[in-house]
C-alpha cells in the first residue's frame, strides 16, 4: 500500500495576508480608480453631446448658405487589416482646433469647443498644438475663439484675442461664468447660433 505524503508548502499560497491598513488602502485605489474611469466617461459623454450641438448648427448654417464649417478628422495611420469592418489604427499628429470653415462672406472660421461641469474653464485646456493653429489663422484675420459650455446649459464664445490674453484682462489663467457675459451664446430655432454678430468681434 503506497503513503501519501501530504506537502504543505506545495498548496499554501506564497504571499502575505495583507494587514487591515493594507487592505484598507487597496479598496481606496479601486475606489479611486472607478471614480477616475466614470468620471473620464461622463467627460467624454458630455464632449460628444457638445460637439452634436455644434455639428447641427453647422448643419443648419450651411442649409441656409451661412457658413459651411466641419469637424476636424483625426489625423490617423492604419496598422493593419480591416477585420468585421474594424482595423487597428493609431493617431499620427497632435489634434488640432475641433471645427474649420469658411463663411458667406469668404472669411475663415476655426475654433475649439470645450465643454465643463465645473464654474471656471483654465486656460490649459487648449493643448500646446492647438493654441498654435488657433493663433496663426487669428493673425492672419480669421475670426477664431473657443466655444466653451457650462454644464451643457450654457454656451459662450471666447474671442481668441480674449483667450490668448486672460491673464492680462483677468490676472488669472481661468474664466468664470462671470467673466463671460459679454460672450454668452443662445438657441435660435433650435440651433446654437454661435456665429451671431461674429463680424463685430475682432
Amino acid at each position: 500500500m503506497t503513503k501519501t505524503i501530504y506537502n504543505e508548502e506545495k498548496y499554501v499560497e506564497k504571499y502575505p495576508d495583507p494587514t487591515a491598513a493594507m487592505a484598507i488602502e487597496n479598496i481606496a485605489r479601486e475606489n479611486r480608480k472607478t471614480r477616475e474611469q466614470l468620471q473620464g466617461h461622463r467627460s467624454r459623454v458630455i464632449g460628444k453631446s457638445f460637439e452634436e450641438v455644434i455639428e447641427a448648427a453647422c448643419i443648419n448654417y450651411r442649409n441656409k448658405e451661412i457658413a459651411i464649417i466641419e469637424k476636424t478628422p483625426e489625423p490617423m495611420k492604419v496598422l493593419g487589416k480591416s477585420i468585421k469592418g474594424r482595423f487597428p489604427a493609431c493617431f499620427i499628429k497632435k489634434a488640432q482646433p475641433d471645427f474649420k470653415g469658411c463663411m458667406a462672406n469668404g472669411k475663415a472660421v476655426v475654433f475649439e469647443a470645450k465643454a465643463t461641469e465645473k464654474d471656471r474653464i483654465r486656460k490649459s485646456v487648449i493643448t500646446d498644438e492647438q493654441f498654435e493653429y488657433l493663433e496663426g489663422y487669428w493673425k492672419m484675420k480669421a475670426s477664431a475663439f473657443v466655444l466653451v459650455s457650462f454644464n451643457l446649459e450654457r454656451y459662450y464664445r471666447v474671442p481668441w484675442g480674449i483667450w490668448r490674453e486672460m491673464e492680462t484682462f483677468y490676472g488669472r489663467k481661468y474664466l468664470s461664468e462671470n467673466d463671460l457675459s459679454d460672450c454668452l451664446i443662445q438657441f435660435k430655432n433650435g440651433n446654437l447660433d454661435f456665429l451671431k454678430n461674429i463680424h463685430e468681434v475682432s
